[in-house]
Formats: C-alpha cells, structure tokens, sequence
C-alpha cells in the first residue's frame, strides 16, 4: 500500500509539470519596424530573414533574456498571441528565436502583423508557450565568412522540433568525432585549428545534438571537399 502511494504521488508529479510546461505563459510584446527581418542580434544570423524557409519566411523574434539560455535559445521556436488589447487578431503565429530582448518579445514586423492590426499599437500584452519547430526545409549548415583552414566556424539552419542546438561535432571519416565551441552566445559554433579536418581534400560530416539531448542529425558529407566560406549547403534530413 506504502509502494502504490509513492507510485501514486510521482505520476501526480508528473503530470503536474507536463501540464505547467504546455500552459501559456504572459509577457509583453513589441515591434520593431522591419530591422528584425534581417540578420543580426545576439545569435548572429545573417541575411533576409523574409527570403528564407529556414526562419519561416521572416517570421522571427527577440526572445527574453530567461528565454535565451546563453545561445542555445537560438532557433527555438514559440507559438505566439495577442490579448486584451483592441488591436488583437484572432489567432497564433510561431516564431523563431533569432536574438534576446530584455523581458520582452521583440517581434518582426512579419509576425507581429499575424497577431495585431495595427503597428502603431506599440506594446501588447501576448500568451506565449515553447513549441517544436515546424519543418519547414531540411536542415543546413552555412559556413561562415573569413572560415578558413585555421579558423572554421558554421551555423546550423532550420532544425526542426527543438529547433535549438546544443552541440555540433565534425569529423572527416564519419567515425570519429570532435566536439565544436560555441562561439559567445551566439548561433555560431567554430573549430579552431581545423586544418586537419577541412583541408584534407575530402567531405566533411557534422552530427548536431538538439537543445535537451532528445534528437540528433547526422549530415553526413555535408561539407564538400571544396568548401565555399559564407556559402550554405543543405542536407537531406532534419531532427
């Protein structure tokens, strides 16, 4: 009887968190014209955000500091609303995390015209909640500009479900693994030498960790033997 009790008071405690994390919390929300439609922010994307599948088509956000997690927020994703506010649309967007905010969502003009009518309406109150990513392309690696056989750095684009990554490992023989650094708190994760991996004249795999541990993608060859720096290469899977 001692045993079910216990039993009992573990699943009561189980489901109590599961049903904490999938309840919308509240926060503040505001818009910042069209700047956050392109690259830059603490992740350091770079690009058009509008032309790319990779974040939604410019459907893109600042995330609070809480949110952020020393760069491994980067490419999380949050299903979005507006409340009590007479310029609310009915209706949700999800977002991508592409930088930090203070305590704030700071919303692309793209999302931010999903969920209110007016821009003029300056700060909202939102419901917010961590959600999987939507698929929206296969994942890809982009190599950084000024990458080079000493200094090599990428960015994983599009993960799906967690969206966030929490390691990336390279190796030239798809069997033995070294681990990259994240660079700061960026989306950016570098090998520094490389020299023995990327220049050795033949493809390069990389094997990406999903913030949580939960999912892994191997891009096997995914970086060809003659590598282009601010090139992206796209693969042929996604977590």
């Amino acid at each position: 009887m001692a045993l079910f009790s216990k039993v009992s008071g573990v699943l009561c405690l189980v489901f109590f968190l599961l049903a904490l994390a999938l309840t919308p919390s509240n926060a503040i929300s505001t818009t910042y014209s069209e700047g956050i439609n392109y690259g830059g922010g603490a992740c350091n994307y770079e690009g058009n955000f509008r032309d790319s599948p990779f974040f939604y088509n410019g459907l893109t956000a600042y995330v609070p500091r809480s949110k952020y997690n020393g760069g491994k927020g980067c490419g999380t994703c949050y299903e979005v609303s507006c409340k009590n506010n007479p310029s609310c649309k009915s209706g949700s967007v999800t977002v991508r995390a592409v930088g930090k905010q203070g305590d704030d969502f700071l919303l692309s003009s793209t999302a931010w015209d999903k969920i209110v009518r007016d821009r003029s309406a300056g700060r909202v109150e939102i419901k917010y909640r961590s959600v999987d990513c939507p698929k929206s392309a296969n994942m890809a690696v982009k190599i950084m500009p000024g990458s080079n056989a000493y200094w090599f750095a990428v960015q994983i684009l599009g993960g799906a479900k967690a969206g966030g990554v929490e390691k990336v490992e390279i190796s030239k023989d798809g069997s033995s693994w070294k681990s990259m650094s994240a660079q700061g708190e960026s989306a950016t994760w570098i090998m520094n030498p490389a020299k023995e991996i990327v220049d050795a004249g033949r493809k390069v795999s990389l094997r990406v960790t999903a913030v949580g541990g939960g999912s892994q993608a191997v891009l096997t060859d995914i970086i060809p033997a003659k590598w282009s720096a601010g090139k992206t290469y796209e693969s042929s899977g996604n977590f």
